[in-house]
């Protein structure tokens, strides 16, 4: 430091050269760097304004502008080559290997001041004017005459006064030159230091060939450190001299860029056409078009394009440059990078692929203004077939989007950190797009998931009808319930179309129940001497025919002959015990998912308990349906007064017997008493008691009691039974010989008579109270019913008194007997009265009650013919009230029954009417009517005026009376009393015909 405290230059300089020969040791420093730091050192030791470092192009006769310092860029161009052999300083200096020192005075006159510092020679060179004079003399940007560029006249505008060129040696020619621009002429002892400073510089050896490597340029960044960079991550360095098509590539490069092409060092010859001949063919006139574009815009050269090596093999190849141009903006040169992109090529080619062949549609969106930046092929087929998603809206180009809200969700999508999932119904196929955010892009997944929707339904419908199923099973009574409910839960469930349900009894399967077969088929199942093949211990699924055969194959032409093509054979077992056997058909082979089979082994163990509970039901209905079968008819009596015929039609499924019963009882005089009821209430109690109170009829009809006496005896007995009770009648008597009908209702509907015209009509009996329930008289309803005319009888379970409206149910059963009868009329009257009264009922049932067990209730209804007896078959007289009338009566006997062609009757018919009229004579009052009947029996009738009621008497072995009325008994089939509410008795007795006593 000098007295004023300001540091010794001496002292400074030496710290500057020691950083430099620091450098220089440095193996990581290049010759680059070394020059930048040497020029930083000489323009601070000096105050220069600017200066520049030239480095020999190695391999070319060039000097390259390597470093600036307080340079412009636009004026640095102009100094970025320079011809070696050329008359400007840094070539001079080079060539002289001395310092050239200029002044603007001695650029005017292209004189040079000294080589070495102490003014030149005078001469000026060859600066005499030539080509550095610049035209007005003031050597423009190039300092005077130096040869440099030509000059425009335009100032360097720096205040620049002289130039100072110091060569930079390496002990042979030296490997560049240092420039400074400055005010004033370089005193003499700053010229000593640069000596030094370019001295030291000039003493590190070359670090490598040059022979081939690029420099980077002067505007780039720090030379080693970027290159270390640019070499880790393997960038090449490129120079392409414009004008002479010279291309020099650094060591990476040779690396890197030129074996990409197949290029040996051996056959690299620097020229850029062999380059050219590299690319690709496809690629080569937009590569040269790029070029051409770069260079005219003055832009930055950018382009990636395929390179081809002699045996075909194929790389990608980036390159970036950058283009000087000389001051008539003729380009000079481009220098630039450039790295192998095959790897990300292939990667980006290989996603490129996989995303335009995924089965998805896939779309980038820029949510700038949702428009599709790009879409593979399977989004492509979204689009219509003349408008591409590229450049649009999806909503665009596929309208109903924007109506599905898909805008909102797209910035919903935006918005949220989580991807967003939307289903969408495009036509007959539902899409879920998932939308995820890539910044700054919208990813778009759209799947077709109408399949799996489809089958999400399918599953919930499967699951659904599962439940149904075992709702179903558990409300099923029966075996038939049990199949129904298979067939209407199962059979959808998994696509099958049938089903058969076999019950294990002992040892062998009886088939029970079948849905979905031919009636033939169906015979031949149930004619199987052992279907033992279709039942196994564990679940067997046959996915074919083929398969069946190969396992069955004794029931080969039975799977053959049907339609069948895939079964499932689940065996069924409750409670640890094999009750039976379900198969599930299928149209089509099937291939039994796992899934698929663990649900119907599972369902076969519901399917087994039901049927174990069914079987039990079944064989207690069975009982029940038998017992009731019993207690009812089993046939209706046939007499000559009418034909008769009645069907019974039981409950539904889940309601046991009921107490529905009907009758038709013989009775005295060809007349018949026709009974039909209902015990309310369903079970084995309300049979029993509906069998005993048609026993009471039976045994009340025998004394002849009429409708509304029969009803009131009927009360009786049902008041003394135990429970509450609720019991309806209806009881009629008809009378053959006069058409009369006489009938008394307990709570039951009345009765429709058709008349031979076939009009069909209800009658308006007094209907009492239902037997039990109270102690009113009842009365009766008495009406002739023509000669062929029907009288319906009918329980309210046909009417559907529980279910509906009464009056309904009876405009229904008008209309069904109504159209009954007109079709029996347009048939023609049949043989068998019996069968056409028996298809009449069917025909009702069938109208009212469709199908089988539907109804709660039971129904029963009775049709009668009535037939009237013939005048001549019928004959009474008065006789008078002494012992003659026995004569007389005697006497019609002989003389009408030889008219009938009965005289094998005269002899027990004398002795029955003279008995009974002498019995009347002596315990009766008169007056005394003898009638004989010919009918399905022959009846005589004695009517006297007495209430007094006959009996036998057991007379003792010499008793002479007391014997009448057991001779009566004992020559006749049956005989009785009956009483009219006149007060007057009827003694009457029946004989078979000969031929019914043969």
């Amino acid at each position: 430091m000098d007295g004023l405290g300001k540091p010794d230059p001496g002292s400074v300089d030496d710290a500057r050269l020691g950083t430099l020969r620091t450098a220089c040791a440095d193996a990581d420093v290049d010759e680059l760097e070394l020059a930048r730091l040497a020029l930083h050192h000489a323009v601070t030791a000096t105050g220069a304004l600017a200066g520049f470092v030239h480095l020999r192009a190695q391999g070319r006769n060039v000097l390259r502008l390597a470093a600036i310092s307080g340079l412009r860029a636009s004026h640095a161009v102009r100094w970025e080559d320079l011809p070696a052999e050329g008359s400007n300083g840094p070539a001079r200096a080079m060539r002289e290997g001395k310092p050239i020192a200029l002044t603007l005075s001695d650029a005017d006159r292209g004189v040079d001041t000294g080589g070495d510092g102490t003014g030149g020679d005078g001469t000026g060179g060859d600066g005499t004017g030539g080509d550095g004079t610049g035209g007005d003399g003031t050597g423009g940007d190039g300092i005077g005459g130096d040869g440099i560029d030509e000059a425009d006249g335009r100032p360097l505008g720096y205040g620049a006064a002289a130039m100072l060129v110091l060569p930079i040696p390496d002990g042979r020619q030296g490997v560049g030159t240092l420039t400074l621009i400055t005010t004033t002429p370089v005193p003499e002892e700053r010229r000593a230091f640069l000596a030094r400073l370019v001295d030291t510089v000039g003493t590190r050896p070359a670090r490598a060939s040059t022979s081939e490597r690029v420099m980077l340029p002067w505007w780039s960044g720090s030379g080693s450190r970027l290159r270390e960079a640019m070499a880790g991550v393997r960038v090449a360095t490129w120079e392409w001299d414009i004008r002479t098509g010279e291309l020099l590539i650094d060591e990476v490069g040779f690396d890197v860029i030129l074996t990409s092409a197949g290029l040996r060092r051996d056959e690299w010859d620097n020229r850029v056409e062999t380059w050219m001949q590299r690319v690709h063919p496809d690629d080569l006139e937009g590569v040269l078009a790029a070029m051409e574009q770069a260079i005219a815009r003055h832009e930055v050269y950018s382009v990636e394009y395929r390179v081809r090596s002699a045996n075909g093999r194929v790389n990608w190849v980036e390159l970036r440059g950058h283009t000087t141009y000389a001051d008539d903006e003729t380009p000079l040169r481009m220098t630039g990078t450039g790295w192998i992109t095959t790897a990300e090529r292939m990667t980006e080619q290989a996603v490129t692929r996989v995303l335009r062949h995924l089965p998805d549609a896939f779309l980038i969106v820029d949510p700038a203004d949702w428009r599709v930046l790009y879409a593979n092929d399977r989004a492509s087929l979204l689009a219509t077939a003349h408008t591409s998603l590229t450049g649009r809206t999806p909503w665009e180009v596929i309208p109903e989007l924007a109506d599905r809200g898909l805008p909102e969700q797209f910035a919903k999508a935006l918005d949220s950190d989580l991807p967003v999932t939307v289903d969408l119904r495009l036509g007959e196929t539902w899409q879920r797009l998932r939308l995820v955010v890539a910044d700054p892009y919208l990813v778009v997944f759209m799947a077709d998931v109408t399949a799996r929707l489809e089958a999400e339904r399918a599953g919930v419908e499967r699951g659904r009808r599962i439940g149904a199923l075992a709702e179903a099973l558990a409300h099923s009574l029966t075996t038939r319930d049990v199949v129904d409910a298979v067939a209407a839960e199962i059979l959808p469930a998994f696509g099958a179309d049938s089903v058969l349900m076999y019950a294990r009894e002992d040892t062998s399967l009886r088939l029970v129940g079948t849905v979905g077969y031919d009636p033939a088929l169906v015979a031949r199942l149930r004619d199987l001497d052992e279907p033992r093949p279709l039942y196994t211990d564990v679940p067997q699924f046959i996915p074919s025919l083929e398969a069946f055969v190969e396992r069955y194959p004794e029931l080969a032409d039975l799977a053959r002959s049907g339609e069948r093509r895939a079964w499932a054979l689940l065996p069924l077992t409750a409670g640890g015990h094999p009750v039976g056997s379900c198969v599930i058909g299928f149209l089509h082979p099937r291939s039994f998912a796992g899934a698929e089979r663990g649900v119907l082994i599972a369902l076969s163990g519901l399917i087994a308990q039901a049927m174990e509970r069914a079987r039990l039901y079944d064989r207690e209905h069975e009982r029940a349906r038998r017992l009731q079968e019993q207690l009812l008819p089993w046939r209706l009596p046939e007499t000559a007064a009418l034909t008769s015929t009645a069907r019974y039609r039981p409950a539904g499924k889940g309601v046991d017997v009921g107490g529905d019963w009907y009758d038709a009882i013989p009775l005295s005089a060809e007349r018949v008493a026709l009974v039909i009821g209902d015990v309310m209430g369903h079970g084995l109690s309300e049979a029993i008691t509906m069998s005993r109170l048609r026993t009471a009829v039976s045994t009340l009809a025998i004394l002849d009691h009429p409708p509304e006496e029969m009803l009131a005896h009927l009360n009786d007995v049902v008041a003394g039974l135990d429970g509450d009770l609720y019991v309806t009648c209806l009881y009629a008597v008809y009378d053959s010989t006069t058409g009369v009908c006489t009938l008394a209702s307990a709570g039951q509907p009345p009765p429709a008579v058709i008349d031979p015209d076939g009009t069909t009509r209800f009658l308006e009996p007094p209907i009492g109270p239902p037997l039990g329930t109270a102690q009113l008289p009842y009365q009766t309803l008495d009406f002739v019913l023509p000669e062929g005319s029907l009288l319906v009888l009918y329980t309210d379970g046909l009417i559907g008194v529980a279910d509906s409206d009464p009056d309904a149910g009876m405009s229904r059963l008008h209309k069904a007997l109504t159209e009954a009868t007109g079709e029996q009329r347009r048939e023609g009257a049949s043989d068998d009265e019996a069968t056409e009264l028996g298809r009449l009922c069917d025909a009702v049932i069938g109208a009212l009650l469709p199908g089988s067990g539907h109804s709660t209730d039971d129904a029963a209804i009775m049709a009668v013919r009535a037939h009237r007896l013939p005048p001549e078959h019928v004959v009474s007289t008065d006789l008078p009230f002494e012992p003659s009338s026995a004569g007389l009566a005697r006497e019609l006997v002989r003389e009408q029954l030889p008219r009938w062609g009965w005289e094998d009757l005269i002899p027990t018919t004398e002795l029955v009417v003279s008995e009974l009229i002498g019995n009347t004579i002596r315990h009766a009052a008169g007056p005394i009517a003898l009638r004989l009947i010919r009918g399905t029996t022959l009846t005589c009738e004695i009517r006297d005026g007495s209430q007094s009621s006959p009996r036998t008497r057991h007379a003792a072995l010499m008793d002479e009376n007391g014997r009448g009325l057991q001779l009566v008994a004992a020559m006749t089939h049956r005989w009785g009393t009956r009483y009219t509410s006149s007060g007057s008795k009827t003694l009457w007795t029946e004989q078979l015909p000969p031929a019914s006593r043969e």
